[in-house]
């Protein structure tokens, strides 16, 4: 099997063949469509940002096709033998990165490179891509809409909490949810047994008097926040009229999956705070773990290090979630 990786842009299409180091650009976009590209063959695998191979509308430019090339491009992708697999649009720039391209030098051909060395050196990435599946774009709203519907309203609910420093700080605030962090700290504690690690990932600790206290409101509220509403309220799903599962608040919630973008306050409380400050890896020469993420150069040595770090990160907080969903849903501690 060999990896061909594809970027579109201002009509037309650009190739990159990993296994013999070849690029081909600007080709007529018809290429692709037809699957006319040198050295393409049976067997081999052809990735495509995935937001290119959606139906084309007035709104934008960066997805050029209609419905019927889509339906053709598949037809020729089962007629010649070729997978086509989507690469999310958001792990671009993770790319270029790891393969020491700096953003103002940003090219067709450096991302299409950056694109088949990442999947190249990250089975895992490489195995979660989506197959390529031709949707009408009403078929697709409607299978993302109750995913941004639920997005935006957990940016809703926790906006007025953030500026209000979650109900922990200066200003005067007070929500359900701020009430349950200040009724069932403790027997969360409990919860988790006593686990100092889990304790201190969630963001609570110890006084002098041995009290529970909040000392990172962000993290604490903004996993309570994932089932219980400021009002009081469950926070269901609206599709399926129940309380979301760890799968769903991980992708969507918390923002771990790249396939939708502007997640929000959740989601940048976990990624941008909670898990590069809980996590133990600190990339070379960085003194704040804040600053912890995707380097330009990194080396693959390094970012499987940080991938292993944030992964114990996310174990630890489903552990915590799923202990905070005990508590409110099936123990009904609300």
């Amino acid at each position: 099997m060999n990896l061909f990786t594809a970027d579109v842009g201002q009509g037309r299409v650009h190739i990159y063949d990993s296994g013999n180091d070849q690029f081909y650009g600007k080709l007529p976009q018809e290429n692709l469509i037809n699957l006319n590209v040198p050295g393409l063959k049976s067997g081999d695998t052809l990735v495509v940002e995935c937001a290119h191979l959606r139906e084309s509308h007035r709104f934008t430019t960066a997805q050029p096709f209609d419905y019927d090339q889509l339906e053709e491009l598949k037809r020729n992708a089962i007629k010649k033998g070729v997978i086509i697999l989507l690469f999310p649009q958001k792990c671009t720039p993770k790319a270029r990165k790891l393969d020491g391209v700096e953003t103002d030098a940003k090219t067709d051909e450096a991302d299409t490179r950056a694109i088949a060395q990442f999947l190249l050196k990250d089975q895992n990435a490489f195995d979660s891509l989506k197959v390529f599946l031709p949707k009408k774009l009403d078929s697709f709203k409607n299978e993302i809409s109750n995913i941004v519907e639920y997005i935006k309203e957990c940016n809703a609910d926790i906006n007025p909490a953030k500026s209000s420093e979650y109900g922990f700080g200066n200003v005067d605030y007070e929500d359900e949810v701020s009430k349950w962090i200040n009724k069932y700290s403790l027997r969360l504690v409990e919860y988790l047994n006593g686990d100092p690690e889990l304790i201190n990932a969630i963001g609570l600790g110890f006084d002098k008097k041995g009290r529970v206290k909040v000392l990172a409101p962000n993290r604490i509220y903004t996993l309570v926040h994932s089932i219980l509403r400021p009002n009081g309220d469950l926070r269901f799903r609206s599709d399926v009229g129940k309380v979301p599962n760890w799968k769903y608040i991980k992708a969507h919630y918390l923002g771990c999956k790249p396939y939708h973008m502007n997640q929000g306050v959740a989601a940048s409380n976990y990624k941008h705070w909670m898990r590069r400050t809980v996590s133990e890896y600190a990339y070379p020469g960085k003194n704040s773990s804040h600053t912890t993420d995707f380097q330009v150069g990194m080396s693959y040595e390094e970012y499987d290090k940080l991938k292993k770090a944030r992964t114990k990160v996310d174990k630890m907080t489903q552990k915590i979630w799923y202990a905070l969903r005990k508590m409110i849903v099936e123990d009904g501690l609300r």
